[in-house]
């Protein structure tokens, strides 16, 4: 791979896709969430479906937003981090101190 720069702009990396392992928890979770949305659409007439199909729609723009927010958000944190530690000329500390 090219450095990162090139490897972001070329679409090697995707940071907004991330492959993780679901827990058993997340998995039941995931199950629960389906069974229920099936026995809720069961119940809708058409009318009703549309407006709740409306309402997810909606929402799934709202978390779209918010998670892209969140990832400028700590990507911006994590530049300042690094610039701070370039230009302060500090140490980094971990099992022993190394001057920069």
């Amino acid at each position: 791979m090219r450095n990162i720069l090139e490897a972001l702009y070329s679409g090697e990396i995707w940071p907004d896709l991330r492959n993780y392992e679901k827990s058993a928890a997340f998995a039941r979770a995931e199950q629960l969430k389906a069974r229920n949305l099936s026995e809720l659409m069961g119940m809708l007439n058409g009318a009703q479906r549309e407006v709740f199909e409306k309402y997810c729609d909606a929402q799934e723009e709202i978390e779209e937003t918010t998670q892209y927010e969140t990832y400028a958000y700590a990507l911006k944190l994590g530049i300042l981090l690094m610039i701070e530690v370039f230009t302060t000329g500090g140490e980094v500390c971990g099992a022993e101190c190394i001057a920069l």
